[in-house]
């Protein structure tokens, strides 16, 4: 017997404001309404936390909603407060004055029936679903605070059947990681460990959006599933290789890391007899009478995990699609066979080298050092360090994603059809902000921003992913959805 969460809204009216500015989210996404759940919790009683542990654990649920809904033509206006954050504010910080003296919009989706429900094809211990009805009675509103709700949660069959049987609602449903179709959206989702993590954000002042991982939905039996066609990221080959087991390194030591690899092959060159001045795809300097696209040394992050914590696992060394065969053949050679292959790398101010090992694209292995986990292809790229922007977006970070598209043309990546921009905090679970001087090659260097974001395009795009200006330095590396569900760091 399926476990429902149902949404009665009072309003034929949904304001929730969704990834794409200026339209509403649509359909709710399952990690509002868990927020929703969480919101009004007890979490001091462990029997509630309990029973928000295990719906947290269970898979993604199907989404029932009214079918026919539409962009509602006007949006939602209210006049806010300000947050009042300094210890003595004044006249124009008052909680009192309404925030930038203009009234605060939010886009809303007109619903024709004013009903929406969560289905979990799984029956909770009845303690469990007793405790989960009990926290649901108690939410006063769904998406914004003037979007007052009823909620309830039970388990019935009959109702799950009577939604579904009605022509005038339709269910959105989880794709399979393999299912490619062109109208899918992306939601935010619950997860084992998601209730932790909001605690761990409200405690920073983090944003709850940030924490939730997202899958891909589609409408059932509307579109099929299509084979969509998939689209060639800018390298060809990933060779990664590990750090001994137990050895992690901060990242806020990745551009240091990877500057030291670079050294380190372009030593081995040298040593091996090629000409490296020769290789400007390889050494990376530029060179007017020779284009192309630069290898990028990466630094390889524990991310996508409940328990991930963001340090890197091992080194890797994209190689561009375009960079002529006998420097590939040159680089793979002192990589991988030279004098034993790379097996050691001498990190300045690191103290012992790094022990390495070449991981072998079918050999086991930790998922965080293994080529495919970094290159398989997907529609949704998230990025495991922060990209530092080509260009300074406007004046208070206005237009920040239209910055990130011009990386991404610059990364030699399509245009994505969507672009989520974190300011703060990551977007994968471990998924860590860096300092300022760490965001630096060089003494002097220009202080460009930094964030993490998430970028949606139209068509699956293999990997590696990489954008940003220290992207041939690992920073912007970016993870393929869905999230990764490793079993150990």
């Amino acid at each position: 017997m399926p476990f429902t969460v149902r949404v009665h809204l009072l309003e034929p009216l949904y304001q929730a404001s969704g990834p794409q500015p200026g339209r509403a989210e649509w359909p709710p996404h399952p990690a509002r309404m868990f927020c929703a759940l969480v919101s009004v919790a007890d979490l001091d009683d462990p029997v509630e936390e309990a029973a928000l542990r295990w719906l947290e654990s269970q898979s993604a649920p199907l989404i029932r909603v009214p079918a026919a809904t539409a962009e509602a033509a006007t949006a939602r206006h209210a006049w806010v407060p300000t947050n009042a954050t300094a210890k003595e504010p004044g006249h124009a910080m008052l909680p009192g004055r309404t925030n930038g003296g203009s009234p605060k919009s939010w886009p809303q989706r007109v619903l024709r029936h004013p009903e929406v429900a969560f289905v979990w094809g799984v029956e909770p211990p009845k303690s469990v679903r007793t405790v989960l009805e009990s926290i649901a009675a108690r939410v006063p509103y769904f998406g914004r605070a003037t979007g007052h709700a009823l909620l309830s949660a039970q388990n019935s069959a009959a109702q799950a059947d009577e939604i579904e049987a009605d022509a005038e609602f339709e269910e959105w449903q989880p794709l399979d990681q393999q299912e490619s179709v062109r109208t899918a959206s992306t939601l935010r989702v619950p997860y084992p460990g998601y209730l932790q993590r909001l605690r761990a954000a409200f405690e920073t002042q983090q944003p709850a959006w940030q924490q939730a991982q997202s899958l891909q939905y589609r409408v059932r039996g509307g579109e099929p599933s299509v084979e969509a066609g998939q689209d060639r990221g800018p390298y060809r080959d990933l060779v990664t290789f590990a750090f001994s087991p137990g050895i992690a390194v901060d990242p806020g030591y990745t551009l240091a890391v990877t500057a030291a690899l670079r050294a380190a092959v372009m030593s081995r060159l040298e040593t091996a007899g090629h000409d490296v001045r020769a290789m400007p795809q390889v050494h990376g300097h530029k060179d007017r009478d020779r284009q192309g696209r630069l290898c990028a040394y990466l630094g390889l992050p524990f991310v996508g995990h409940t328990h991930a914590d963001g340090m890197l696992r091992g080194l890797a060394i994209a190689l561009p699609e375009d960079l002529p065969t006998m420097q590939r053949r040159a680089l793979l050679g002192v990589l991988l066979r030279f004098d034993g292959g790379l097996r050691k790398l001498t990190v300045p101010k690191m103290g012992a080298p790094l022990n390495l090992s070449y991981v072998k694209p079918t050999a086991p292995a930790l998922q965080t050092v293994q080529p495919q986990n970094w290159t398989r292809a997907s529609r949704v790229w998230t990025t495991a360090l922060p990209m530092v922007l080509d260009h300074f977006p406007k004046r208070g970070g206005r237009g920040l994603d239209v910055s990130v598209a011009k990386s991404c043309q610059m990364a030699g990546l399509p245009i994505p059809e969507h672009i989520e921009v974190a300011r703060r905090g990551g977007l994968l679970p471990g998924a860590r902000d860096l300092a300022g001087h760490q965001l630096r090659r060089k003494e002097g260097e220009p202080p460009l921003p930094s964030c993490h974001v998430r970028l949606h395009f139209a068509r699956p795009l293999d990997g590696p992913v990489v954008l940003g200006s220290k992207k041939t330095f690992g920073l912007g590396l970016c993870l393929p959805g869905p999230t990764v569900t490793e079993t150990a760091s």
